[in-house]
C-alpha cells in the first residue's frame, strides 16, 4: 500500500524526535503513550470524514464560483475570500477550508492580474481567526473542549467576545490591504460535478455527531462518521490520514518532553501564576513547537482553560510555525514570496491579539 503522507517532513521530524527521546529516557515511554486523548482524536477523525463529504460534493465549489463572479473589485474579493475563510473554518476546521478557498484563489492567477498572494494571506489569517470561536474549528480547541468537558455553547462564549475584536480587527487588515482596482472574473463552472445527495447526508449528520461528542460518548459519534465512510469508501481513501497520525506524534512528542522539561520550570511559572503570564507563554511556546503541541504541552499544568484557549489561539498568529494552518496555506502557495509577504501582515497582528486577548482574560 502508499502512504504518501510516511513521506511529510513534519510527521517524519516528530517520529524521529519521539525516538531520540525515548531512546534516551526510555522509561517515559509508557507515560507518554498515556497521554494520547483518544476522544480528541475520535472528535477530529470523524468531523474531518464529515467535512470531506461536504467537500467532496462539489457544493460549496460551486457556490464559490457563483461568488466570485459576481464581484468587482480586488477589495470586494478579499472580503468575500477571507470572510468565507472565516465562515468555513468556525465549523468545517481550519484545514479544510484552505483546502477550499486556497486552490480557488490560485486559479484567480489565471483568470485576472490579482494580489493573488495577499488574499492568500488573509485567508489564513481568516481562518486562524474563525476556528478559534468555535471547539470544533481547530485541532486545540477540540482537544481542550473534551478535556474541559464543557459545552459547546460554554466553549463559544468564552471565546465570542475577543473573538470578534480580533475579526474586527482583521476586518480592518483587509480593508487597509486591499486596493479597490477593478476586475472583472468569469469562472465557467457547469463542469463541477455535484452530489447533492452526498452533501445532505454529510450535513445532516453534524447535529448528531455534535450530541454524541457533547453527552460524552464520541467514540460512537465516530462510528456514525464511519458510517458515512462505507457508505462512500472514497472518503476513507482521501482522508488525511497523516495529519491524525501527526497529532498522536504531537501528544507522544509533548508527553516524552515533559519527562525532561516540565512547564512549571519556566520564568514566571508555578502555583499563583497570573493568567498574563500564562497567555504569553502560550504565545511564545506557540512560535516555537506550534500551537498544537503547545496546548498539550502546558495543559496538564494549567488550571485555566480560557487563559490556555486564548494564548494558543494567538499563537497561530506571528511566525508560519505558529499554526499548522499557515503551513497548509503557504505550502500550496508554492511561491517564496508569499512567506515574507505573510510575516508583514501575520506578527503585526499577533501583537494585536496578545494585547486584546489580554484585555479579555
Amino acid at each position: 500500500m502508499n502512504f504518501p503522507w510516511l513521506k511529510e517532513p513534519l510527521l517524519q521530524l516528530l517520529l524521529a524526535l519521539g525516538i531520540l527521546m525515548g531512546f534516551l529516557h526510555p522509561g517515559a515511554w509508557a507515560g507518554a503513550v498515556h497521554r494520547i486523548h483518544l476522544p480528541t482524536l475520535c472528535v477530529l477523525g470523524g468531523l474531518m470524514l464529515l467535512t470531506q463529504g461536504i467537500e467532496q460534493s462539489g457544493i460549496l465549489s460551486k457556490l464559490g464560483r457563483h461568488l466570485l463572479d459576481r464581484v468587482h473589485s480586488e477589495r470586494s474579493l478579499a472580503r468575500w475570500l477571507t470572510w468565507a475563510s472565516i465562515f468555513l473554518s468556525t465549523f468545517l476546521t481550519n484545514d479544510i477550508a484552505l483546502f477550499i478557498v486556497v486552490p480557488l484563489t490560485l486559479a484567480l492567477r489565471q483568470l485576472a492580474p490579482v494580489s493573488w498572494r495577499r488574499l492568500i494571506v488573509f485567508e489564513a489569517l481568516g481562518v486562524n481567526g474563525g476556528s478559534l470561536l468555535s471547539p470544533i474549528g481547530n485541532p486545540q480547541n477540540i482537544y481542550l473542549w473534551q478535556l474541559s468537558h464543557s459545552s459547546f455553547l460554554e466553549f463559544i462564549e468564552m471565546m465570542v467576545p475577543w473573538g470578534l475584536v480580533l475579526l474586527a480587527g482583521l476586518s480592518l487588515l483587509v480593508e487597509l490591504g486591499s486596493s479597490r482596482h477593478p476586475i472583472v472574473l468569469h469562472l465557467e463552472d457547469n463542469r463541477i460535478p455535484v452530489l447533492r445527495g452526498l452533501f445532505w447526508i454529510s450535513l445532516g449528520l453534524y447535529l448528531p455527531f455534535l450530541g454524541l461528542v457533547e453527552t460524552g460518548h464520541p467514540v460512537w459519534a465516530l462510528a456514525l462518521a464511519l458510517g458515512l465512510g462505507i457508505f462512500r469508501p472514497l472518503l476513507l481513501r482521501s482522508l488525511d490520514w497523516g495529519l491524525l497520525v501527526t497529532f498522536t506524534l504531537f501528544f507522544v512528542d509533548t508527553g516524552l518532553l515533559s519527562s525532561f522539561f516540565n512547564p512549571d520550570r519556566l520564568p514566571g511559572w508555578g502555583h499563583g501564576s497570573s493568567h498574563v503570564i500564562l497567555f504569553l507563554w502560550g504565545i511564545m511556546l506557540s512560535q516555537i513547537m506550534s500551537n498544537v503541541p503547545a496546548t498539550l504541552f502546558m495543559a496538564p499544568e494549567t488550571n485555566s482553560l480560557k487563559t490556555l484557549a486564548y494564548g494558543v489561539n494567538a499563537g497561530g498568529f506571528g511566525l508560519f510555525v505558529g499554526s499548522m494552518a499557515n503551513l497548509i496555506a503557504l505550502r500550496m502557495a508554492r511561491d517564496r514570496q508569499i512567506w515574507r509577504e505573510f510575516h508583514v501582515l501575520s506578527l503585526p497582528f499577533l501583537l494585536f491579539a496578545a494585547v486584546t486577548g489580554i484585555l479579555f482574560l
